[in-house]
């Protein structure tokens, strides 16, 4: 099984040379390794070159600068053709030494012709997360937590392999920046048939968890990641219930009550000016 793995970075050289170092040792080498790269100051984006170059079968581009999302299409695109599974990164990830060995394994131990039809992910851990997160899912309002039958089943991101025929057909949201992307993709994986199979043994470490490469300018009392996150939740809510999944009625009510409770949180955190900028953001307009 030849798996491609695609590196997002954004100013770490550090983290991205820790990273590539993690998937340059597994018990299982991967096919290929294409690293984005959204940097905005050259210098950084030299010595991120200077990185990759240390290691073989890895492509350095330099990224389109408009969003995580762009950046995780400009590395996919990239990918070698003859790649079966492909894995998204961040360049604070470390994945465990025997994640792609165990994750093949797996996909041999499925059913012939479900290997094709299913993405594994497993658990993203970082220094406060419990010893096993489990299959994660997405309720009604749009928020990560924990699958149970009956809600979609979503994908734990850099813990996950992708189908690359899966990508072929259906690659990255951009009008979504940043923020619960994940979901949105998974919920398209479930629609076109696809599904989901967590396996605890497949594990990545987030080292730099919460610390993210975004100006930390706010709006009065939020951040700048945090109008990100909700903007993407409007959008995505709104796509699964127009776009993905038709609802009206569920497409109602989950306008009503983002509204509702996003007013009452903003105006718990004396941050109601960041409405326009989430609104703008969020881009509903193209739905």
């Amino acid at each position: 099984m030849k798996i491609t793995a695609c590196i997002t970075t954004m100013n770490r050289p550090q983290e991205l040379d820790e990273c590539l170092k993690g998937l340059w040792s597994s018990t299982y080498l991967p096919h290929a390794v294409v690293v984005s790269d959204n940097s905005t100051d050259p210098e950084v984006q030299q010595s991120n070159q200077e990185v990759v170059q240390r290691y073989a079968h890895t492509v350095y581009l330099e990224g389109p600068h408009t969003g995580v999302t762009a950046n995780r299409n400009n590395a996919l695109h990239a990918a070698p053709q003859d790649s079966d599974r492909i894995i998204f990164l961040a360049d604070d990830i470390q994945v465990s030494p025997n994640f792609f060995e165990r994750a093949v394994q797996c996909y041999q131990n499925l059913p012939p012709g479900l290997d094709e039809k299913t993405i594994l992910t497993g658990d993203n851990r970082n220094e406060f997360s419990p010893p096993d997160i489990g299959p994660l899912g997405v309720n009604f309002r749009g928020y990560f937590c924990p699958w149970k039958p009956g809600i979609p089943q979503v994908v734990n991101l850099y813990a996950s392999l992708f189908p690359k025929k899966f990508l072929d057909q259906e690659e990255w949201d951009e009008q979504i920046f940043l923020g619960q992307e994940d979901i949105e993709l998974s919920l398209r994986a479930l629609r076109c048939g696809y599904q989901i199979i967590y396996e605890p043994t497949l594990k990545v470490f987030d080292t730099r968890f919460q610390k993210t490469t975004l100006p930390s300018a706010e709006q009065g009392k939020m951040q700048s990641y945090e109008i990100y996150v909700a903007a993407s939740r409007l959008y995505i809510g709104i796509k699964r219930y127009k776009h993905l999944f038709p609802n009206p009625i569920k497409l109602l009510i989950f306008r009503v009550v983002y509204y509702l409770h996003m007013t009452l949180y903003l105006l718990r955190r004396k941050s109601l000016q960041s409405w326009p900028d989430i609104i703008e953001i969020s881009n509903v307009n193209r739905l």
